[in-house]
């Protein structure tokens, strides 16, 4: 906030005239100037006599001893190519004089001068004031206001309009301090007139109306205007914003109105953090009122999908992870019916089919043949990877090809896995890399296996405590261990469920797994949406989120269409981690600027808010 303060008795007329009366005897000299100041009460225009004063040079520290007569008058002659203070009884630099080169000057000063009541008197002295209202571009407010100003010392209440011209004048007790308020403004402006012999005053003043906004900042409250477009740059109704204290937790909401606009007001001195319903903790503000200033405004021009428009999205998201669901189970239950219907003797011709065929070994099926199968599985690989070191991309593995391109930079991570339904096709993977891992010497991984809920309602999913987390050392050579937690996590499951999965919760939990943990690895189905995403602000660690749908074509998946949802990126932007895919690895997520977009396949993704909403 501007604020300018015009005290008329700074302003001096440096003009030559004639001498006083009196005091012919001082003329002006080729290096001396003549100085005469002329002392008048600006209350009551009469003359001050005998009031002692002082000038003293700024180069010299010289100071000059002065008192005027009857008259209120005192002369004095100066050297020229200086500059003086003027030192009154009751204001220590009270102005500064500069005399300028050049012979035979002569200057008049007019002093506005009085005597200020000491302390505990009841003496008033009013001067006038005068509030100017002013427009963001610095030109007046040309509507009138009604202007409230409440004195601090005394409690008075002054009320006055503006003009048309953006000003309102009134007279005002000088050692007092002011609050100034106007209608849905209360509290908005505060100024203090000092103890000094002004003969003015006067408050230059911000304030503007403007369409959909009517709340205002205020002395106390800083306000924060939110600001919703759709990607088409159109204002949004009905958006929910809030801002929490990072310091009570106390949470202050707002919705936008017609204009796209939402309002809300926060106690100054505290940070806050950021929200909007879909997009939690997307930035962090210091609410803190600076030096100079008088008021805190922050606006924030927020640009996502609208509520209509993340409600189709989001429709068309779990449909296709809802067939997703569908065709692992129709595959799964097929191989589980083909061994069931098997013989004892031929289970293990089964498996041997599955495992010469590279088919998915069905891992739901509780048998130590799965355990055989699975270790059949790992010597072939062993041997193709000898011969073709891209052996897993080429059978559209994603899970063993990610990790066989990182093996030496993530050993003895957490691995956090989704096993529902429609993981089906690729649980065997992990089980397979651990195997692996344990045969090259490379020492075990952790392992926790998240089914969204074990057999929770949707009601009974509360973000944060959904639960079916399964975790394992996973240092058992014989797998045992990790393919019945792998099991026990699967059978616990709903099978599929609803399409949102608790991934960061399972991230929390594989976070606190191992002590100082560097990063985690996420292995997640790409059509799926993230459940809890209000949990990402407390992820502390790099996420390396393994992708499986993006871009390999499984068996079971042959008629769907390759797909990666936003919010993946979005977890792995805000938390340095990354995104992998069968043959893709974006590192560079967290370095992404507002505004800049992201290619990974056919789809195209914008970073907004610190947030990525696909674009096609």
């Amino acid at each position: 906030m501007n604020k300018t303060i015009t005290l008329l008795i700074f302003i001096f007329s440096l003009a030559c005239v004639t001498l006083m009366r009196g005091q012919e005897e001082l003329k002006p000299t080729a290096t001396q100037a003549l100085v005469s100041f002329v002392f008048t009460n600006p209350l009551n225009k009469e003359v001050v006599p005998h009031k002692k004063f002082s000038v003293e040079s700024t180069t010299t520290n010289t100071v000059f001893e002065l008192k005027t007569n009857l008259k209120g008058r005192a002369a004095i002659l100066l050297p020229i190519e200086d500059a003086y203070a003027v030192h009154l009884p009751n204001w220590e630099n009270f102005a500064t004089l500069e005399i300028p080169e050049g012979k035979f000057q002569k200057h008049h000063i007019p002093v506005p001068f009085y005597e200020l009541p000491k302390a505990g008197s009841d003496v008033v002295i009013e001067i006038p004031v005068q509030i100017m209202l002013l427009q963001e571009n610095g030109l007046p407010n040309e509507s009138v206001e009604q202007l409230t100003i409440k004195s601090g010392k005394t409690r008075r209440v002054y009320t006055i309009k503006t003009d048309k011209n953006g000003v309102g004048n009134l007279k005002l007790p000088i050692n007092a301090s002011y609050v100034l308020s106007l209608n849905k403004a209360p509290h908005y402006y505060k100024f203090n007139i000092p103890n000094r012999p002004y003969s003015a005053w006067q408050e230059q003043v911000v304030f503007e109306r403007k369409k959909g906004m009517e709340k205002y900042p205020s002395i106390k409250e800083a306000l924060f205007n939110f600001i919703f477009e759709d990607l088409d740059n159109r204002r949004c109704p009905n958006e929910k914003f809030w801002v929490k204290s990072l310091s009570t937790g106390k949470r202050y909401e707002g919705t936008t109105n017609a204009e796209g606009v939402a309002q809300i007001l926060v106690p100054i001195n505290d940070n806050y953090s950021l929200n909007e319903a879909t997009n939690l903790d997307f930035e962090r503000k210091e609410v803190q009122l600076e030096e100079g200033k008088d008021l805190i405004v922050e606006t924030i021009m927020y640009q996502a999908l609208s509520t209509p428009q993340q409600k189709d999205r989001k429709a068309a998201q779990d449909k296709r992870a809802k067939a997703r669901d569908k065709a692992a189970q129709v595959a799964a239950d097929k191989m589980a019916h083909r061994l069931d219907s098997l013989k004892r003797l031929s289970e293990d011709k089964a498996l041997d089919a599955i495992v010469r065929n590279d088919l998915p070994i069905p891992i739901k099926k509780k048998t130590f043949r799965i355990r055989k199968a699975v270790t059949a599985k790992v010597e072939i690989y062993e041997k193709q990877l000898e011969v073709n070191p891209e052996a897993f991309e080429e059978k559209q593995k994603p899970i063993l090809s990610t990790l066989e391109r990182f093996k030496d930079n993530w050993k003895g991570k957490v691995i956090v896995t989704d096993v529902t339904e429609s993981m089906n096709p690729y649980l065997e993977e992990v089980l397979i890399w651990h195997a692996l891992n344990l045969r090259q010497g490379n020492g075990a991984a952790k392992y926790v296996f998240f089914n969204d809920g074990d057999n929770k309602t949707a009601a009974a999913k509360v973000i944060g405590q959904t639960g079916g987390l399964y975790d394992c050392q996973g240092n058992n050579e014989d797998l045992s261990e990790v393919l019945q937690t792998m099991q026990l996590a699967i059978q616990s499951g709903l099978g599929g469920g609803e399409p949102p999965e608790n991934d960061l919760e399972a991230v929390l939990d594989g976070q606190g797994k191992k002590a100082a943990a560097e990063e985690v690895i996420l292995i997640a189905d790409s059509y799926s949406r993230v459940r809890d995403m209000a949990l990402l602000s407390q992820i502390k660690v790099p996420v390396r989120i393994i992708l499986c749908g993006a871009d390999e074509k499984n068996a079971y998946y042959q008629s769907m269409t390759a797909d990666i949802n936003e919010q993946y990126l979005t977890i792995a932007h805000r938390t340095g981690g990354s995104l992998h895919t069968l043959k893709s690895d974006i590192w560079n997520l967290s370095e992404k600027k507002e505004g800049e977009e992201v290619q990974i396949g056919q789809s195209k993704y914008v970073l907004k808010n610190r947030q990525f909403i696909k674009l096609r």
